[in-house]
């Protein structure tokens, strides 16, 4: 190798290491800071990054978290949330591409370790995976100053992990016209009209859902609604799901359309209601809750489902056929 060569390999070389130590330090820098997992406004998990002092390519620091907490699932939702703060250094990281491999040590017991890998997705956000099977990525965003780790938590809640309390607006309007359409009564509403717009408001909810535009418990109580006005065992079962899901979102009033929802399934298979939810007109016009399992539950569980009593329940029929006698 001659003497030119050598020196254009030289600079070369050089150059290749000044670009490549740069683009370390960005990649760095795009890691460094502090990363919050929030359930809703709480914030459930912070990781702090900042460039490792001893090693290359690697970042120091910690993540705090809540003593305890389960997730159940594959992560969706975080329950059982208790006890102080507690801080778990970084003891080892290395970025890989776009992502961060880092692993913590409990404080308490240095043989208890945990590995993480923190992915960069946009500017200022990522996704946080626990070494866990089956185990779905956690979104963070990556925040400016200081942030603390929440201690208001119930820990008798369940809380999921896009909590949010504000309804889509869309929704909402949907389940008005839906309850509007229905003021008339049994005996006074034009159902081939009501028919074509349920069906049309059954469509739009399902692209909300598609969408994934429905977050709060309301969102899902609403929709509910919508798949219990629908014409087939499949509608009723969508509905139903849609109410469990309300509840498990923090929607207590949910549990009635959750009874509702199943009882409206259940005679659309032509199996007896369980709750006592649903009247229909039978044949010569009477009002009518059958078929209907009355010994299956309790008054004390329907109590506990926002059911009426058995014998409220006949009040009520009474009452719906009087009304219908009136019109």
């Amino acid at each position: 190798m001659n003497r030119f060569i050598s020196l254009k390999l030289l600079c070369f070389l050089l150059v290749a290491a000044t670009i490549s130590a740069a683009g370390l330090a960005e990649t760095t820098s795009d890691f460094a800071g502090n990363w919050v997992v929030r359930l809703g406004n709480r914030a459930l998990i912070v990781v702090t990054l900042k460039p490792a002092t001893t090693r290359a390519n690697g970042l120091d620091g910690w993540l705090a978290r809540p003593t305890h907490f389960n997730f159940t699932g594959m992560g969706n939702f975080i329950s059982d949330i208790k006890g102080p703060t507690v801080q778990y250094p970084i003891v080892g990281s290395i970025i890989t591409g776009n992502c961060l491999a880092f692993t913590t040590q409990n404080p308490a017991d240095k043989n208890d370790q945990d590995k993480f890998r923190l992915c960069l997705s946009s500017s200022g956000h990522a996704t946080l995976t626990i070494d866990i099977p089956t185990f779905e990525s956690w979104p963070v965003i990556k925040e400016k100053g200081a942030v603390i780790v929440a201690t208001d938590w119930d820990s008798a809640r369940t809380y999921y992990l896009d909590e949010t309390k504000v309804s889509n607006a869309e929704m909402q309007r949907i389940f008005e016209a839906d309850q509007k359409d229905r003021r008339a009564g049994f005996a006074g509403i034009d159902w081939s009209v009501v028919n074509k717009r349920d069906a049309a408001r059954r469509e739009t909810v399902r692209q909300l859902l598609a969408e994934g535009k429905l977050r709060s418990g309301k969102d899902f109580e609403r929709a509910a609604f919508i798949f219990q006005h629908g014409g087939t065992p499949e509608d009723c079962l969508l509905a139903h799901t849609l109410a469990m899901v309300a509840v498990a979102r923090g929607d207590g009033n949910a549990i009635w359309i959750a009874a509702a929802t199943l009882d409206r399934y259940l005679q659309s298979i032509n199996q007896p209601q369980i709750y006592g939810t649903q009247y229909k007109f039978k044949r010569g016009g009477q009002m009518t809750q059958d078929p209907y399992d009355r010994s299956l539950i309790s008054d004390a569980l329907r109590r506990d489902l926002g059911v009426p009593s058995e014998a409220e329940q006949k009040s009520q029929e009474k009452q719906y056929e009087k009304s219908r006698k009136n019109n």
